[in-house]
């Protein structure tokens, strides 16, 4: 359980809306965090730095969406971070996904998907959900890098790809009972 607050944490604090504008944006906390850093955040409890990670102070309500939209630098500080605490982190990215097969064979290639794979929505949306099973790993973020290359390539495709990514996460907790998170952070 200890995990699994970690990782809500250190994806949520990047996920959420920039609650601390004037200080940068909640990834800006995250690097503080991280940094072993206590800046002066109004009407937020001070981080108590953890290894490599962002304490669980920095979130208490709910989980966020389980897409987010960051560029790059953000989606580099907190891959790093989520590396520190144990979080699986895999990255696809979207230049080499322009199509559906591409996507799917990409997708199947970079995720670790076994063989089997059926390479249409239904399959992916099921591989994506069962990769805390087979990567060991109940924590998991996907980086799509380039996403915007997917979007201009095919709209429906890039829609396609989120759908299918939002249906995964969903999956992962319902089929886990709560216990995998997934996320997905798609970088322009």
């Amino acid at each position: 359980m200890k995990k699994l607050v970690m990782f809500v944490s250190i994806v949520s604090a990047a996920l959420v809306c920039p609650a601390y504008a004037q200080q940068g944006g909640s990834l800006a906390a995250l690097r503080y965090a991280a940094a072993g850093i206590t800046p002066a955040l109004p009407a937020v409890p001070a981080a108590q730095p953890a290894a490599g990670a962002v304490a669980g102070g920095l979130l208490k309500a709910a989980v966020p969406a389980d897409l987010a939209d960051l560029n790059a630098g953000q989606a580099a500080a907190l891959a790093l971070a989520a590396r520190a605490a144990g979080i699986a982190v895999f990255e696809l990215d979207g230049a080499q996904m322009k199509t559906k097969p591409e996507l799917m064979t990409h997708a199947a290639r970079a995720l670790g998907f076994p063989g089997d794979f059926g390479r249409n929505w239904d399959a992916l949306i099921d591989y994506l959900g069962e990769m805390p099973d087979f990567q060991h790993n109940d924590r998991i973020l996907i980086l799509v890098r380039n996403s915007a290359a997917i979007l201009t390539a095919d709209a429906a495709l890039y829609a396609g790809l989120r759908d299918a990514a939002g249906l995964a996460c969903e999956n992962a907790r319902e089929w886990s009972r709560s216990t995998a998170v997934i996320k997905f952070v798609f970088i322009p």
